[in-house]
């Protein structure tokens, strides 16, 4: 097949997700919890540096960047590929752009931190979305991500829009071939209520990781030590095995 033929699969094929695309706008369960996130990802991750470039992927109609711009940083940018989201965040004030995270204009290296919250599952380029991240990242920057995790109560792999409802294992896996490191991987569980019947309640748990680019020593460093601490562990359980003998 010719690459112009591929491309053109490829347009086709983006037209299609694009009508699946829906706006976001603002819940008081979802701003309960970016109002308790910013603080802590201003204190452990994004640090003082009030003028860093901070980039919102999947920005919704704008309330983190709001609470951000609460928060003292000045730097703010943000991207949607819904129109009904573009105008909400622009007429608060903030830069942002329709864009699509798989494929963003931004120059190399323009970020030091992205806040990616529930957006990666809606990629249906997983991989190759990551890649974006990695390149409009600065050295040493730091991305911030959540994401829900498969097999929930509520069917998300079956919902519109959702591409990448994948598990911690899948989602480490991808990082590390970009050669992030992975600062912090966990996850958490919310309760949610039946939209038809109120008195219904479920769990939903979500994955969360905080990514760094770091240089290819560094990785190769992190590595080498992931490898000894791993023959440590199993000289230890050797030792233990052999003392119970």
């Amino acid at each position: 097949m010719e690459t112009k033929d591929k491309t053109k699969k490829i347009e086709d094929f983006l037209t299609k997700v694009s009508n699946e695309i829906y706006s976001e706008p603002n819940t008081d369960m979802h701003k309960k919890m970016i109002d308790q996130l910013i603080p802590d990802l201003e204190k452990n991750q994004i640090g003082d540096n009030k003028d860093q470039k901070i980039l919102d992927v999947g920005c919704g109609q704008g309330y983190a960047l709001e609470k951000l711009k609460e928060a003292g940083f000045t730097n703010l940018q943000g991207i949607t590929m819904s129109d009904d989201d573009v105008k909400a965040t622009q007429d608060l004030g903030f830069d942002c752009q329709k864009m699509d995270q798989s494929f963003m204009s931004f120059e190399d290296e323009s970020f030091d931190f992205l806040f990616v919250r529930h957006c990666v599952e809606h990629s249906p380029f997983p991989y190759l979305t990551l890649g974006e991240f990695h390149r409009v990242l600065k050295m040493g920057g730091k991305a911030y991500l959540e994401m829900p995790a498969p097999d929930n109560h509520r069917p998300l792999e079956y919902m519109a829009n959702h591409y990448s409802i994948m598990g911690a294992k899948q989602w480490a896996a991808l990082f590390l071939r970009y050669k992030f490191q992975i600062q912090v991987a966990t996850d958490f569980t919310i309760e949610l209520f039946d939209g038809k019947d109120p008195d219904i309640k479920f769990n939903e748990r979500n994955l969360v990781f905080v990514i760094k680019k770091v240089t290819d020593e560094e990785f190769k460093q992190l590595a080498i030590a992931e490898q000894k601490a791993i023959a440590e562990k199993q000289a230890q359980k050797q030792s233990q095995e052999s003392t119970k003998k």
